[in-house]
């Protein structure tokens, strides 16, 4: 039983979710191995949702479920810095890659007031995008523009316009982008990005451009619940600009800390060592390169593309150069600094 297992390093194996505007870039970005003739919208990193969970690959659990694992390791896993938040009892982050090959759907996600007022049943979604590729032009919307009012909305949505009162953005790879909710958006062709959120599937549907389903039929919209939620008059910039500190091992960039997670990223060129703060887990999403992490007496490799959890009560870990360098993503609980 997991319980009765020491805590170790749980590699995650992707879940991978087909979508009408999925693509094939996982292939290029990570050579993951994906269905032929799949569109793979998104490939779920670390999961523990109704909708989908991971499973462990490595170690004494491996073929154990996260959402197994957390019920039975509980704090010894996730730590306490999570008592506060409406997690349901999952696992409290939910990371994935997205492919765009065609836009997305024009959406918007609650925030837990809203939930608690209106729907019960959902839950809060605040999540933050690191573009890992961009075609030439590639854009994201990201809120309205500050000038746009609810009749606004009201108006060039009942014309298949809405995307019109949007703020639209060229996108690079490494830019990093934090989606409040309430914050109306979309991805559009060609961008490819890590998404970092509050473990919810909850989204609320408003313009998708008319396209059919795999059933030839619209798919569903949700007007009236968006109407609830989105926010307007947000003139905050959209893109965040890294804190970057210099390490003996390479570079340290803080990107988010807000109550719902914190991300880091940390290019590494040398070998360090940094011990888990035990009020929180951490995740370890390895972007480009390949490096051995070792902890607890075992030795784990990682390649670019896989999510490991670190538990936390792990202790110490230990970070080896495999490839020349190595860029990868912490994020852990919010207000919690991970490597300090």
């Amino acid at each position: 039983m997991p319980e009765k297992i020491e805590v170790y390093p749980l590699l995650c194996k992707c879940l991978l979710k087909e979508k009408i505007w999925g693509g094939r870039k996982l292939v290029t970005l990570f050579d993951f191995a994906l269905p032929i003739d799949a569109k793979i919208g998104e490939a779920w990193i670390v999961a523990d949702l109704p909708e989908g969970t991971s499973s462990i690959i490595n170690g004494p659990l491996g073929g154990k479920t996260l959402s197994h694992i957390t019920q039975s390791w509980g704090h010894k896993l996730i730590g306490t810095a999570w008592n506060n938040t409406s997690t349901d009892g999952r696992f409290p982050l939910l990371i994935k890659y997205l492919d765009a090959c065609d836009d997305l759907s024009v959406q918007v996600h609650p925030d837990e007031e809203s939930c608690q007022r209106y729907f019960p049943k959902e839950f809060s979604k605040d999540e933050s995008w690191i573009i890992l590729d961009a075609e030439p032009n590639g854009m994201i919307l990201h809120g309205f523009n500050p000038e746009v009012t609810l009749q606004d909305f009201d108006r060039l949505l009942s014309q298949d316009r809405v995307i019109e009162c949007m703020r639209h953005i060229k996108v690079s790879r490494g830019e990093v982008y934090r989606l409040e909710p309430g914050t109306v958006h979309s991805i559009c062709k060609g961008v490819a990005l890590l998404e970092i959120q509050e473990p919810s599937d909850s989204t609320f549907r408003i313009f998708d451009y008319n396209r059919l389903g795999e059933d030839g039929k619209p798919r569903a919209l949700h007007i009236q619940e968006a109407r609830k939620v989105m926010r307007f008059g947000d003139s905050t910039p959209p893109q965040i600009q890294p804190q970057k500190t210099m390490t003996s091992w390479g570079e340290h960039e803080l990107l988010v800390d807000v109550p719902a997670y914190r991300i880091e990223r940390i290019s590494i060129t040398r070998p360090f060592s940094w011990n888990i703060n035990p009020v929180s887990m951490q995740v370890l999403i390895l972007l480009d390169g390949s490096l051995s992490l070792q902890s607890t007496g075992d030795t784990l490799n990682l390649r670019k593309g896989d999510g490991v959890i670190l538990p936390a009560t792990l202790g110490k870990v230990d970070i080896k150069l495999i490839s020349c360098d190595a860029l990868g993503i912490l994020t852990g609980a919010g207000r919690v600094p991970m490597i300090h």
